[in-house]
């Protein structure tokens, strides 16, 4: 095999799937990149079997075959590399050179024979939509962490599922750890095919999404079989779908029963950031006490001190006391456009739903502690 691209296009491919190479398998050759060179182009392909990234590109094809190679030396070689244009050469078996001239690398390749078979996927039915929702849905799932030991699927995943409201059609993400739940809803246009499964993704591969598709472009989107394949001109994603059961999250964020309340996000966030300071790993809530057009908010630490305030605010409803993690508030206002929040509150055993009050399509729910 011998070909010569252009070096920025290589790398900039290269730079993509690092993220992807780089997480620890049970197989070596996950770390590797599969290149493909025929006809006018080459394939470039990593696996490290959760993703499949899968990019085609325009070379100068002198004799056409299939190398493996380490994906993050061959990354750091043509970043550093001076020229526009670099050359890769298949000199002998199991061994391929690197550029030309004054320059050249030679690195030993693996058998490619060992890569990863790819799936085949067709008849795929994709819609569009922006990179703007895969940023939403990175924000959405990285917002709301794990442990290493963490086993529970719905949690590892972030959901992505169809809905309809005032006859359009959404997709609509969420993601959980059992304390708190963040939803966003985005629309689409097209034909939507799920097979009534859940589409359960691990919060990992939509980081490794956000990586490769980072600039502003429509994209397109589908499920088939157990992938959710991303594609966007000549790059393809494949992401594995987590097998197991999502719990049925929308009576947490139902507000029908809650009393609204409007208040200033900037004000509330700057509030529940001077009480997480004395927050501790045993002592971590805050009490919120609404009374009529007041809310007042108290943390004791036995451990390190107490601290209090209180804002006016426009308030009707009965006497509520409820404890909360002012961080899971913090977080939550993160993702908040709007300058005013409507807090939905009804008792201390119900959870506090927070809206921007010009945006339906963000749902943040925080669960009460116990008091």
């Amino acid at each position: 095999m011998k070909f010569s691209t252009d070096r920025k296009i290589l790398t900039k491919a290269l730079s993509q799937i690092q993220g992807l190479t780089d997480r620890k398998t049970d197989f070596a050759i996950t770390s590797d990149v599969l290149i493909k060179a025929f006809g006018s182009e080459i394939t470039i392909t990593a696996n490290n079997l959760q993703t499949i990234f899968q990019g085609k590109y325009d070379a100068e094809i002198e004799s056409e075959g299939i190398i493996s190679i380490n994906s993050k030396k061959l990354y750091e070689i043509t970043k550093e590399y001076p020229d526009s244009k670099i050359l890769l050469s298949e000199i002998e078996d199991r061994w391929v050179e690197i550029g030309e001239g004054n320059i050249q690398y030679h690195m030993v390749l693996s058998d490619f024979e060992n890569f990863i078979k790819i799936p085949i996927v067709e008849d795929i039915s994709f819609v569009d939509i922006s990179v703007s929702f895969l940023k939403k849905m990175i924000e959405i799932s990285s917002i709301i962490n794990f442990s290493r030991e963490e086993k529970r699927i719905y949690v590892l995943g972030t959901l992505i599922e169809k809905i309809s409201k005032e006859n359009k059609n959404y997709l609509r993400v969420v993601s959980t750890d059992s304390r708190r739940i963040t939803c966003i809803d985005v629309e689409y246009k097209g034909k939507f095919i799920n097979n009534n499964k859940n589409i359960i993704i691990h919060k990992k591969s939509i980081a490794e999404l956000g990586n490769i598709f980072s600039r502003d472009e429509n994209i397109r989107i589908g499920v088939k079989k157990d992938y959710l394949i991303v594609k966007k001109d000549n790059e393809t994603i494949m992401v594995k779908l987590l097998s197991g059961e999502y719990p049925d999250y929308r009576y947490i964020i139902n507000i029908e029963d809650k009393v609204p309340i409007e208040i200033e996000k900037n004000m509330f966030l700057l509030m529940m950031k001077r009480m997480s300071i004395l927050t501790s790993d045993d002592y971590r809530s805050v009490i919120l006490s609404f009374k009529k057009n007041s809310l007042a908010v108290t943390l004791t630490n036995p451990e390190i001190g107490e601290s209090k305030e209180e804002i006016n605010i426009n308030y009707q409803g009965d006497f509520v006391e409820t404890a909360f993690n002012p961080r899971y508030f913090i977080d939550a206002l993160k993702l908040v456009k709007s300058d005013t929040i409507v807090m939905y509150i009804k008792d201390n055993k119900n959870p506090c739903i927070i809206k921007g009050i010009d945006n339906d399509n963000l749902i943040c729910a925080v669960m009460p502690m116990f008091i």
